[in-house]
């Protein structure tokens, strides 16, 4: 008996697999508002900018702005992130995929990946530390 039909049926699935998350992921679109709603981003699967929609009301918010626009964008590529884990389960589930990314970590003495979630700030906290770093600059000087 030989195993030749059973590993290039195997590589056949995984090429299957792998094509189909890679169209998953082109299709992934993470969304994330901020200032109830004035603020909207959009970000591909990577976690890169793709639209970015400000409500006709959003220059009221002035100095926050920038702020309110970075919440959302966070948001957003944390949506993506979210969708992009759920894309690729038919690979990362797979018993044969998993356990070559653990022996690649393993030859490479890598530990296994801890993801990092970026800290997203409140509305609150935004304002905060704009009053914090206004207080420094009256404090130290503009000029400087």
């Amino acid at each position: 008996m030989s195993d030749g039909p059973d590993i290039d049926a195997a590589i056949e699935e995984m090429k299957t697999k792998a094509a189909q998350v890679q169209a998953a992921l082109a299709k992934i679109r993470g969304i994330g508002t901020a200032g109830n709603g004035t603020v909207t981003a959009i970000v591909d699967s990577g976690g890169h900018l793709r639209d970015l929609k400000l409500h006709r009301s959003a220059l009221q918010w002035g100095d926050k702005l920038s702020g309110m626009i970075l919440q959302a964008t966070v948001t957003a590529e944390q949506d993506a992130a979210a969708k992009a884990e759920l894309a690729i389960r038919p690979l990362t589930q797979d018993q044969r995929v998993e356990a070559g990314m653990r022996t690649i970590r393993e030859t490479l003495g890598q530990a296994e990946p801890k993801p990092r979630a970026p800290e997203i700030m409140t509305e609150e906290q935004i304002q905060a530390a704009d009053d914090a770093y206004f207080e420094r600059m009256n404090e130290r000087g503009w000029n400087q």
